[in-house]
């Protein structure tokens, strides 16, 4: 396996063009749980209907396929090795609720870890017909066994600190289907067999078929703007967070969150499993509310 890093950061990806419907919005709400108590979020004929913020994930899929597919210059590795490590998204403008979107996508930084190497992408999405740019994604993907290239660590992060002083200020539950991953992929756009071949996730070390990382994300995202966003869309600016485990379709997902100051939300989650957590280190910035507006 060779590296380069100036060849992989030099890497040209190919804008991704995404035709979203009325119908795909709703349909990605109902794969992170959302039902007929939502209507705002699953009926496309509500007066509010919207979308969830972390809609914004779905728009690179394409670019993950053909990074996986089609391989980076100057960087050989087994698409098996690659892990999901962090996500973050920020919502830059109001996000409509059809239209057609383009996503561009280039590598900022490939460090060496060690045992692995840590990829960074950063993917742009924005209306085709004005140019507004909606979403801005950063996926950070380790590498394993690719490490030791003689390339540069990166900044040395501290974990986000949860208060250990306090209980969380509050706390979300939802237990997810058995078929969860089934409809997730669908409306994620996820299509890895992982998710839904119980042969392939048995090659992946997985007794059954796992849920998709950017569905228990999206799932904690529901808890921030349920208890902190009035379920107002629009008053979710950013959401970042490290996978840290697997969840099992059926699992009950527990989200903890302590409100630090009127705009910032520290969160991690959990499941029923057996306790541990599958989402560390969360981060969410939010509008606070106006004053006036009660």
């Amino acid at each position: 396996m060779t590296v380069d890093v100036k060849k992989a950061i030099n890497h040209k990806i190919k804008p991704i063009e995404y035709n979203l419907t009325r119908k795909d919005v709703a349909l990605y709400a109902i794969s992170l749980g959302c039902g007929k108590k939502h209507l705002k979020f699953v009926y496309e004929g509500s007066d509010n209907f919207s979308a969830l913020p972390t809609l914004g994930v779905i728009f690179p899929g394409q670019m993950i396929v053909d990074v996986i597919s089609e391989g980076i210059d100057g960087l050989e590795f087994d698409p098996m090795m690659l892990l999901h490590g962090e996500q973050e998204l920020e919502i830059l403008n109001e996000i409509p609720v059809e239209g057609v979107f383009v996503t561009e996508s280039k590598i900022t930084n490939l460090y060496d870890k060690g045992k692995g190497a840590l990829l960074i992408l950063q993917c742009i999405t924005s209306e085709k017909s004005t140019g507004k740019p909606i979403f801005k994604n950063i996926f950070s993907f380790f590498i394993r066994g690719i490490g030791g290239f003689g390339g540069d660590r990166g900044p040395n992060e501290k974990p986000i600190q949860i208060p250990k002083d306090r209980a969380p200020d509050a706390i979300s539950k939802q237990t997810t289907s058995e078929d969860q991953a089934v409809i997730y992929r669908l409306a994620g756009g996820d299509l890895n067999p992982l998710h839904i071949d119980p042969e392939m996730s048995k090659i992946g070390g997985f007794q059954v078929p796992i849920l998709h990382g950017l569905c228990t994300y999206g799932i904690a995202s529901r808890g921030i703007l349920e208890h902190f966003c009035d379920n107002d869309p629009s008053r979710l600016k950013s959401i970042k967070t490290r996978f840290t485990k697997h969840v099992y379709p059926g699992e009950t997902i527990e989200t903890e969150m302590w409100k630090i100051n009127p705009t910032t939300i520290l969160f991690q989650s959990k499941t029923n499993r057996d306790g541990s957590y599958v989402l560390s280190s969360g981060v969410a910035i939010i509008e606070p509310i106006k004053k006036g507006s009660l």
